[in-house]
């Protein structure tokens, strides 16, 4: 499971369709209706073997520390979720909640991925202007997990902030690929976009 800078799963992920096609928007996503992963935000004191777990699962990825994660969850706790069956920890997801100058910074490369400075995320409770896939990883059989927290996305107040993410592996890549993200030529992060579809024109959508 990738950490930083990546929107990475292991192979067999996949999200339910609606009305038998498999979705190709993020915004339409919706989860299996037999799905029994838990989605819900860390707890205190599951940071830090949930980081130590991230790290563990692919060699070469660096993790944030825990001191930045508890700084990035104190900003806002809905920063990082985990996915979680019958009382076992499957995966996690983790997210920036970017306000207009850590958008800014990122569109620049001027952002410490690893170090995020607070004064580039916005408060819990305000519309980001822009969310960073900070980290997601589960198997496949937790699928359900990644959707019910793309719900709370598709949700205020960020159901109108766009979505940036940089992929990690090749099953990370052909995630985001599937849920629409499109790549913003010449980025030095490999970065990914997906606009939502209130912000698209109506010939976009």
């Amino acid at each position: 499971m990738p950490w930083v800078a990546s929107a990475s799963v292991r192979p067999g992920i996949s999200c339910a369709p609606q009305h038998g096609r498999r979705t190709r928007e993020f915004d339409r996503v919706v989860p299996r209706r037999a799905g029994r992963t838990v989605a819900r935000t860390v707890r205190p004191d599951e940071v830090q073997p949930t980081l130590k777990a991230v790290s563990a699962a692919i060699s070469g990825m660096v993790a944030a520390s825990e001191q930045v994660v508890t700084r990035v969850l104190a900003k806002n706790p809905e920063s990082f979720w985990v996915f979680v069956r019958d009382g076992q920890l499957l995966g996690c997801s983790a997210l920036l909640m970017l306000n207009t100058a850590g958008l800014a910074a990122l569109l620049a490369d001027e952002i410490d991925i690893l170090d995020p400075a607070t004064g580039f995320l916005t408060p819990a409770g305000e519309r980001p202007a822009a969310i960073y896939i900070w980290a997601l990883a589960s198997p496949g059989y937790a699928a359900d997990g990644i959707a019910k927290v793309i719900m709370r996305l598709q949700a205020p107040p960020y159901d109108r902030s766009d979505i940036y993410a940089s992929p990690a592996t090749e099953q990370g890549l052909r995630f985001l690929r599937s849920l629409g993200f499109e790549p913003i030529p010449g980025h030095p992060r490999n970065l990914f976009q997906y606009v939502r579809l209130a912000n698209r024109t109506p010939g976009e959508v």
